[in-house]
């Protein structure tokens, strides 16, 4: 190979061309679960587990580091399936590519887990996780529902806890099946009722004991999860132990890591209520004992300065009468100067008085109401003897008085227009009559003319 060939060409070293391989794998190939069979397990001093992932037709070599262990809920082994999550790289020094595993669970459990986080992104895009639309619970809740089995270990927890915290807390229990098949179906018909049955519940508390995935699935189902967010009653979730996560518990309002958690959460302690109620009485009337003494050092201060009040109110009260007396004087010469002027008006206006005037109206009125009678009668008398005589002869006009004396008029059919000539009519055409005392429908024989 010439220098010339060399240098038209790209060379790499294996290290470059190793660097561009995990690159692009790691562009590729992000994020990836996969799953295998355990073999050649190995945890050397440095406490990293090192294994090779296989199935019936190929292999990769795996690593996970010490500080992701913390997060294995079971212990390792050779010809154990796992589900594995983690991130590819190559190992430059023996140019072979791996995985390295940030979570490893049993194979038994890596299709639940699978299926729990592809509902939790999906769930979790649509907002039904949103903070904001979390609410409160009730300061003391009067009526709680445990919507649980009734049976279980985590009941009798959450109530014991409750009584002890607040003697005179109201349970109710809604009796469910917490796991297998029919639980989810179960809790959401208890929510359903719950909401509808308008039995003033504060709160409702979805509770069971811990237990494994597969165990608390029932909470992880979609329509568990819809209906605690469609609940118009604050939801409480207490499922599992603290480790225990599921997707109610996420839609809930909140989240309780046990059920006796739930219960430490929900209801206050009683004694500290009544001490914190006693100090808060104790301290209001402290505070309304300084401001009323302090109300009282303030009246005793103005009477001070200002002396008795019946003293101050003495020259008022005279100056009070003296004025109303002589208002009086004024409204009285007021009142009797506009009697006269009223009396004055009076005697000017008696000879334009309403009444007399009406009176004059009234007999002209009547009088030409009576020419208007007359008029009237008169005019319909003249018109009457006028429409008699036009009736007259519209009589003599009307084609009915020419029907009358025995003459009929002949209408073609269908379009009854009148027929003036046998041209009008053809043979076998039908023809209608119309006479004096009704209609004929004939059908014309022979055309003369």
């Amino acid at each position: 190979m010439s220098s010339e060939d060399l240098f038209q060409r790209q060379v790499l070293s294996v290290r470059e061309l190793t660097e561009r391989l995990e690159l692009l794998i790691q562009t590729e190939f992000d994020l990836v679960w996969l799953i295998g069979e355990i073999s050649n397990l190995r945890q050397p001093a440095s406490g990293h587990y090192y294994f090779i992932l296989k199935d019936e037709s190929a292999q990769i070599r795996a690593v996970m580091f010490r500080n992701q262990q913390r997060y294995l809920g079971f212990q390792p082994s050779d010809g154990q399936e796992v589900l594995v999550r983690g991130r590819l790289s190559i190992y430059a020094p023996r140019g072979e590519y791996q995985i390295v595993a940030d979570y490893m669970e049993p194979r038994g459990e890596g299709a639940l887990r699978l299926a729990f986080e592809k509902l939790k992104a999906r769930l979790a895009a649509e907002g039904l996780f949103d903070e904001a639309r979390k609410r409160r619970l009730p300061f003391l809740p009067k009526k709680v529902a445990l919507v649980t089995s009734p049976t279980g270990a985590a009941i009798r927890d959450f109530i014991r806890v409750a009584q002890r915290r607040f003697e005179r807390a109201a349970l109710f229990i809604y009796p469910v099946r917490v796991q297998g098949q029919g639980a989810a179906e179960d809790i959401v018909q208890a929510l359903a009722d719950l909401n509808r049955a308008g039995g003033g519940f504060d709160l409702i508390v979805l509770t069971r004991g811990g237990g494994s995935l597969e165990d608390l699935w029932a909470f992880n189902e979609e329509m568990v999860a819809r209906a605690v967010f469609a609940s118009s009653i604050p939801v409480v979730s207490a499922v599992g132990h603290e480790i225990d996560f599921t997707i109610a518990d996420l839609v809930a309002d909140l989240r309780a890591p046990t059920p006796s958690a739930a219960a430490e959460l929900i209801f206050r302690e009683e004694r500290e209520l009544r001490s914190h109620l006693k100090a808060t009485w104790d301290r209001l009337g402290s505070i309304l004992r300084g401001r009323l003494h302090l109300a009282r050092e303030r009246l005793a201060h103005l009477r001070t300065r200002l002396g008795d009040p019946r003293r101050v109110m003495a020259g008022p009260r005279l100056r009070l009468d003296e004025m109303a007396e002589d208002l009086i004087k004024e409204a009285r010469a007021t009142l009797a100067w506009r009697r006269q002027v009223v009396a004055a008006g009076a005697g000017r206006l008696a000879p334009l008085n309403p009444k007399i005037r009406l009176a004059i109206n009234r007999t002209s009125l009547a009088a030409l109401n009576k020419d208007l009678v007359r008029t009237i009668r008169l005019s319909q008398s003249c018109r009457r003897d006028s429409l008699a005589r036009l009736a007259g002869r519209l009589g003599d006009l009307s084609p009915l008085a020419v029907l009358q004396r025995g003459y009929a008029l002949a209408r073609r059919r269908p379009d009854l227009k009148t027929v003036r000539s046998p041209e009008d009519v053809s043979v076998g055409q039908r023809v209608n009559l119309l006479l004096a005392g009704g209609e004929l429908d004939v059908i014309v024989d022979e055309v003369l003319g």
